[in-house]
């Protein structure tokens, strides 16, 4: 190891450890291990209307104002990223469809508080590496996760090489804005996406997205579905199980897609806040409609739902991933 990288590596054992979340609804920080503080996000879908830059100025100053003197920061973000250049491409979730040019993020945490070094990484890379941490086994070779919450995208890792690849702009797996695979009726496929775009996966199938497609489906009362679903699933209502149905086959035709695509895929893992919060519900509806179009292997084994996992709350934690990228858990690389 160089004298640059032992300094490097004292002066980081020295400094204060936090883990940032960054997503569309919540900002979450954590010091050490100490307790988690979430704030509401500076965010399109907590101020809509609101102008993008403004919302980017409050970001910063939230959390120029809120980290400790000469900390380290591990902080996960919920955008299409450059991680190597701690770069935003941008993030329907945060910003809709602007801002109208990448954000050097890191670039600019760093001229406002220099003395903090900071390490910015995608939030699904970072709920990746805490899924990997828990769940693979030296058996598995590739690992996907996929987040299901106010956006959605997904990650692969190759762990045989432990990295995730990513494309010469640090891209890997954007499909929420893919548009969406459904045989829903065609209003609930006008839907708009918050990036502006038109029947894209997250248009259908992201939290934001369930009032307006309860509403698209005709069903009484959307603006109290996301309080209301879980007790009417519960009791088999026909309304909430069509609606669970719609919301989850875009993310179904997601799984089967990866499946065919790369067979060394072992094991998928479905988390985020909206697909933990349906739980049960949720992963069974998947299993089924997974199983619906099934690889010549998934008939011989006859066990579509193998190496496929919908997390619980709490099992895979994106300010834990972040921390463990930022001491190289997982490498981010360019192909």
């Amino acid at each position: 190891m160089s004298t640059r990288a032992v300094v490097q590596d004292r002066d980081d054992q020295v400094r204060t450890q936090v883990a940032v979340d960054l997503g569309g609804t919540w900002l979450r920080m954590r010091t050490g291990s100490g307790e988690t503080v979430r704030l509401p996000a500076p965010s399109i879908l907590n101020r809509p209307g609101e102008d993008p830059a403004a919302l980017l100025e409050q970001l910063i100053e939230t959390l120029a104002d809120t980290v400790p003197a000469d900390a380290r920061v591990a902080m996960s973000c919920g955008a299409a990223m450059d991680e190597e250049r701690g770069v935003l491409h941008g993030s329907g979730p945060l910003w809709g469809g602007g801002p109208d040019r990448p954000v050097p993020l890191r670039a600019l945490l760093t001229a406002r508080r220099p003395d903090v070094s900071w390490h910015l990484f995608n939030d699904v890379t970072a709920g990746l590496a805490s899924f990997v941490e828990q769940f693979a086994r030296p058996h598995h070779r590739r690992a996907v996760y996929l987040t299901v919450s106010s956006g959605i995208a997904l990650r692969t890792a190759d762990l045989t090489e432990h990295c995730v690849p990513v494309d010469a702009h640090g891209m890997q797996g954007e499909v929420g804005h893919l548009p969406a695979v459904s045989s829903a009726p065609a209003a609930v496929r006008a839907l708009t996406c918050p990036c502006g775009g038109t029947g894209h996966v997250a248009a259908l199938a992201a939290g934001p997205a369930l009032p307006h497609v309860a509403a698209a489906l005709g069903i009484e009362h959307p603006e109290d579905i996301r309080d209301t679903l879980p007790a009417r699933l519960r009791t088999g209502d026909p309304a909430a199980l069509r609606l669970l149905t719609t919301v989850v086959e875009p993310v179904a035709e997601l799984v089967r897609t990866v499946r065919c695509l790369d067979p060394r895929i072992g094991l998928i893992g479905i988390g985020g806040g909206y697909a933990e919060g349906l739980g049960e519900a949720y992963r069974a509806e998947l299993v089924r409609q997974v199983s619906e179009v099934r690889s010549y292997a998934d008939r011989d084994t006859g066990r579509p739902g193998d190496g496929l996992r919908l997390c619980r709350p709490g099992e895979v934690d994106p300010l834990a991933g972040a921390v463990a990228l930022a001491h190289g858990a997982l490498t981010v690389t360019k192909h």
